[in-house]
């Protein structure tokens, strides 16, 4: 599918530009509608953040963006795409969360219910029965409500909270969502490892810049209840990519890689097609579809005139997610072994870590570091896998493969996006991760053979699209999710130029490894176009109204 010998056509029925996943769950869905579809790549591969590579030593392979997913065989889109057939296999290890202590042991939670609450009540009984309460309430609101809204174009601000207050899940729900995440979470439960095994699910989805925002509480029901059920791809992240590309294969699709788009052609108010950076041009005959954010796609790709000032402006202003994150990955001849427990022990059986992140004030601290945009002077908090733990392809027998990402700001004050390239910043910072993590794990001192660092500068560069190494493609502020997400006139993934449409970590319901953008994208094509939705999809409004 990616042979760069093979002329490209002249024309097709659809043009992806970028080979996310987003766009190529969007191309299949389409493409076995029986639209003839084309992927446009820019870098050497397709997947964007699905990527796996050897770049420490050959045979270690680590994953350098996404890495645990909720793609297991009764997500919705692998029902639909049944990418197993492609080779994709997932699978849930047992022990989900560690949090280790400094002072020796930690807490752990598993993929069930029943022995998470068991190890929560040693350490606070309390919190243990409300945690259990609201894994079942929070369960029952992302399966009626949050899977809905977000398996669906975003519905107005207005109508989804009269449609919800109609319910009483439905009102309960905007009970919730008022609260700012810290201010929830601080309410609902008293002991800190606990507050903290919540706080820091919410941040890896982009949260912790925010997290005293008001009117993101909905963001801490998808944490508490997701945080039992994230899987692995075994192999590595990047074969949901080739599995995603294989199926597209099949239905008829052709790809392209080292292939820049440098401008969308537009013809009478209608995108015609694309001009490729080596002067080629290829036509679209209905549609063409960006997993490029709207600051990219409308900002760079479409000439000026063919917009109006005021989304003009609304792009160039467009919010950018405050943090991204600075990594190292490591080759290992053992894995970490944290101080305290066993080495058998379900502590160091994670799948994944979060180091340094004790209390809910060290998220406070870490809030204002990004909010302040400066280098942090000490590193704080680490999120921290072993993916060979579960998955020993991944490394020469008997050797590991770990990582760690620390959130730091993705701009500086004084407006330097460049800082991680200069001297020996990012050797320093580095090598400052590595003494933090040695503080839980004294092992590793020993245990690391080969080390490479993953700045936000080398996220921008492996994949263009995440500016300033910003993985979820913009703010995840209240004032940028839903309905507002990347604008008002934006939000139903179409554009004011017919025939060209977005399907990104911009869009609705926002980054991660999902496919849910590219799925509604998908949907839209397909209901302006008239194409079959075989996938037989439901909108938001008619989920909530049966509430």
């Amino acid at each position: 599918m990616t042979n760069r010998q093979i002329p490209l056509p002249d024309e097709v029925d659809g043009i992806f530009i970028g080979g996310g996943h987003n766009n190529l769950v969007a191309a299949n869905y389409l493409g076995r509608a029986g639209a003839q579809v084309l992927v446009l790549e820019s870098q050497s591969k397709l997947g964007g953040g699905l990527a796996t590579e050897e770049v420490t030593l050959p045979l270690f392979k680590h994953n350098l963006h996404a890495y645990f997913v909720r793609w297991t065989p009764n997500y919705r889109i692998w029902n639909d795409l049944q990418p197993s057939r492609y080779g994709l296999e997932t699978f849930v290890p047992e022990v989900q969360n560690g949090i280790p202590f400094r002072a020796g042991g930690g807490l752990v939670t598993y993929n069930t219910i029943e022995k998470s609450l068991a190890v929560m009540r040693t350490i606070s009984p309390k919190d243990a029965d409300t945690y259990g309460r609201l894994y079942a309430e929070f369960g029952e609101m992302v399966q009626k409500i949050i899977d809905p809204l977000y398996f669906s174009p975003p519905l107005p601000s207005d109508e989804l909270e009269t449609l919800l207050s109609r319910s009483k899940l439905g009102r309960r729900f905007l009970e919730l969502n008022r609260y700012a995440p810290l201010d929830l979470v601080r309410e609902l439960f008293e002991h800190e490892a606990i507050r903290t095994l919540v706080l820091f699910n919410v941040s890896v989805r982009g949260y912790l810049p925010v997290l005293d925002a008001p009117d993101g509480g909905y963001v801490v029901l998808l944490a508490l209840f997701g945080s039992h059920h994230g899987a692995m791809i075994k192999g590595g992240s990047y074969e949901a990519a080739h599995a995603l590309a294989a199926a597209a294969f099949a239905c008829g699709g052709v790809a392209a890689t080292n292939t820049k788009v440098e401008r969308i052609l537009v013809e009478q108010g209608r995108a015609t097609g694309v001009e490729l950076s080596d002067g080629r041009r290829v036509r679209a005959r209905k549609f063409i579809c960006s997993n490029l954010a709207a600051p990219l796609t409308l900002g760079h790709l479409v000439e000026p005139q063919h917009l109006d000032t005021d989304l003009r402006q609304a792009t160039q202003s467009y919010t950018w997610n405050a943090e991204s994150l600075f990594g190292i990955h490591l080759a290992l001849r053992e894995p970490p072994h944290y101080r305290g427990v066993e080495p058998d022990a379900p502590l160091q059986q994670a799948l994944n870590y979060w180091v340094g992140y004790e209390t809910s004030d060290d998220f406070i601290a870490d809030m204002h570091q990004i909010r302040n945009e400066t280098i942090p002077n000490n590193v704080g908090a680490l999120h921290i896998s072993v993916p060979t733990r579960f998955d020993s392809s991944q490394a020469p027998p008997g050797y590991s493969t770990a990582f760690a990402w620390q959130f730091v700001p993705n701009r500086l004050a004084d407006g330097d996006t460049e800082i991680w390239d200069q001297g020996t910043v990012s050797q320093d910072f580095a090598a400052s991760m590595v003494a933090r993590w040695q503080e839980y794990a004294p092992n590793l001192a020993e245990a690391e053979i080969a080390r490479t660092i993953h700045s936000p500068s080398d996220t921008q560069r492996h994949v263009p699209s995440m500016l300033f190494g910003d993985r979820h493609h913009g703010s995840q502020h209240p004032n940028n999710v839903f309905a507002n997400r990347p604008h008002p006139s934006l939000s139903n993934y179409r554009t004011p130029i017919k025939g060209l449409y977005l399907s990104g970590a911009a869009t609705h319901p926002g980054g991660s490894f999902t496919g849910q953008p590219g799925y509604n994208a998908a949907t839209v094509i397909a209901q302006d176009l008239e194409y079959d939705t075989w996938w037989r999809p439901r909108h938001a409004r008619d989920v909530l109204v049966e509430l």
